[in-house]
C-alpha cells in the first residue's frame, strides 16, 4: 500500500529525531563524533533526503487528486466530492481536515449501514512539526512558528535557562581563567485541556447540507486555535492555565521610543544582541498592524506601499521578520521572539467525539425534557491537551507601541 504524504513525514520525523538525539548526545558530552555515530548520522541524513523527496511527490499527487476532485463536484460517477470544501486558511494553516464527512458516514449510513453507536470518536490530524516559514508563505498562526513536540505521558520536565553570561577572556599563562555563569532552572509542568461544545444538530442537516460539515469543521477548529492562542500569549500560570509569554519571568521590554518603526527596530536589536533573530516573529492585533502600515513618510507616501500596493499576507513582514496579527494580543502590546526558543508540549491534538445521550430538561419546552437521541440530534465536543515550555524568556521582548 502506498504510503501518504503524512505517514512519510512522520518517517521522515523519526529519523531527523534520532539523528538530532545523537548529535545531543555528543554536543552534551562536549567531544567528537565516533567513528560509528559519524556512519550512523550520515546515513540517516541520506534517509532523511530521500524521505524528504518522496514527501514531496506524495503531496504534488495529493494535490493533484484533490484538484481532480474539485473539478468534479456535484457530478455524478466522476470521483467529486459533491460540494467544494474551501478551508478557512487560518484553519488550514493549524491543520484543519474533513472530519465532517467522515462523522456523517458513521451516523447516517452513508458508508452502506446505518450507525447504531450513540456515540464516536474522530482524530483531527495536525502536522506535528511544521516546515519552517518562508518569505513567500503566510503566517497565519502561531502553530506555524512554534515546533511541537508529541508529549506521552501528559505531564513534562524542561531545563530553563535564567542567566546568561558570558566572561570569555584572554587569559595569561597561568592566570586564573574567568568563570561564565549560566543558570538553569528546573521546570515541572503539565499539558492543559482546552475544549468546546456544539449546540445539538440534527442529523438529517448533516446529512442533507454538505456545506454544515464544512461549517463545523472550520468553526471548532478555529475556536480550538485561538483558545490555545490566547494561552501561549496570555496564560497566568494557574489553576488550568499555562504560562504564556507574557507572563514568564526573565523576558525583556522595550519602553516606546519616538515612534512605532523606531520602539520595534529597537526591539530587533534586543534579540540580536543574544543570536535570537533567525526564528523571530512579531506578535501583535490587527489594529496595531493597521496602524503601521499606514504609516506614512513627510510627503504622505506610505512606507508599505498603500491601498494601491497588492494585498499579500506573506509580504507582512515587519524589520524582516514574519507578523501574526491575532486578537489574543492587547493593543498597544506587541512581543517579538524567537519561537524557536519555545516547544509546544502536544498530548491531544485535534479529537472530536459525538454523542446522542445528553439529556436536555427543557429542550421541548419549559420544563418538557428529551435527550438528544430521542430528538435524533448530536452535539460534537472538539479538544486538545498541550503545554507550553520556553526554554530562553530572554528570547521574548515586550513591546509598548503607544507613546
Amino acid at each position: 500500500m502506498q504510503k501518504t504524504a503524512q505517514q512519510l513525514a512522520e518517517e521522515l520525523k523519526a529519523v531527523l529525531v534520532k539523528a538530532q538525539g545523537i548529535t545531543a548526545k555528543v554536543d552534551d558530552e562536549n567531544r567528537d563524533f565516533t567513528p560509528d555515530e559519524m556512519t550512523e548520522v550520515k546515513s540517516l541524513m541520506d534517509q532523511a533526503r530521500s524521505l524528504k523527496s518522496q514527501v514531496e511527490q506524495a503531496k504534488a499527487s495529493e494535490t493533484m487528486r484533490t484538484a481532480l476532485a474539485e473539478i468534479g463536484d456535484g457530478i455524478a460517477g466522476t470521483g467529486g466530492r459533491g460540494t467544494k470544501s474551501d478551508v478557512h486558511p487560518r484553519v488550514k494553516a493549524s491543520g484543519g481536515t474533513d472530519w465532517g464527512d467522515t462523522v456523517v458516514q458513521a451516523v447516517s449510513g452513508a458508508g452502506g449501514y446505518k450507525g447504531i453507536l450513540a456515540n464516536g470518536t474522530v482524530a483531527v490530524n495536525v502536522p506535528l512539526d511544521p516546515e519552517p516559514v518562508r518569505m513567500d508563505v503566510p503566517v497565519l498562526t502561531l502553530r506555524q512558528l512554534l515546533p511541537n513536540v508529541q508529549n506521552t505521558t501528559g505531564r513534562f520536565s524542561y531545563l530553563r535557562q535564567t542567566t546568561r553570561t558570558n566572561n570569555a577572556a584572554v587569559v595569561a599563562p597561568g592566570a586564573k581563567k574567568p568563570t561564565s555563569v549560566y543558570t538553569l532552572s528546573r521546570v515541572d509542568d503539565r499539558v492543559r485541556t482546552i475544549a468546546h461544545l456544539s449546540e445539538p444538530i440534527a442529523k438529517q442537516d448533516l446529512d442533507d447540507v454538505g456545506m454544515l460539515r464544512q461549517f463545523i469543521d472550520q468553526e471548532m477548529r478555529l475556536g480550538l486555535d485561538l483558545a490555545l492562542e490566547d494561552e501561549i500569549l496570555n496564560g497566568d500560570g494557574t489553576g488550568e492555565h499555562m504560562t504564556g509569554i507574557a507572563n514568564v519571568s526573565g523576558s525583556q521590554t522595550q519602553a516606546f521610543a519616538t515612534d512605532v518603526l523606531t520602539t520595534t527596530r529597537k526591539a530587533v536589536t534586543k534579540l540580536e544582541r543574544y543570536g535570537y533573530m533567525a526564528g523571530a516573529a512579531f506578535v501583535m492585533t490587527p489594529e496595531d498592524w493597521e496602524t503601521i502600515e499606514l504609516l506614512a513618510d513627510n510627503e504622505n507616501r506610505f512606507y508599505y506601499g498603500g491601498p494601491q500596493a497588492t494585498v499579500d499576507p506573506a509580504a507582512r513582514r515587519l524589520w524582516g521578520a514574519p507578523v501574526v496579527v491575532t486578537d489574543a494580543a492587547t493593543t498597544g502590546t506587541a512581543y517579538l521572539a524567537d519561537w524557536r526558543q519555545m516547544r509546544l508540549q502536544v498530548r491531544q491534538d485535534g479529537v472530536l467525539d459525538w454523542s446522542e445521550n445528553v439529556y436536555d430538561p427543557n429542550a421541548i419546552s419549559s420544563g418538557v425534557g428529551a435527550s438528544d437521541f430521542e430528538r435524533n440530534m448530536l452535539r460534537f465536543r472538539f479538544e486538545g491537551r498541550f503545554g507550553l515550555e520556553i526554554l530562553r524568556p530572554s528570547s521574548i521582548v515586550e513591546i509598548d507601541l503607544t507613546a
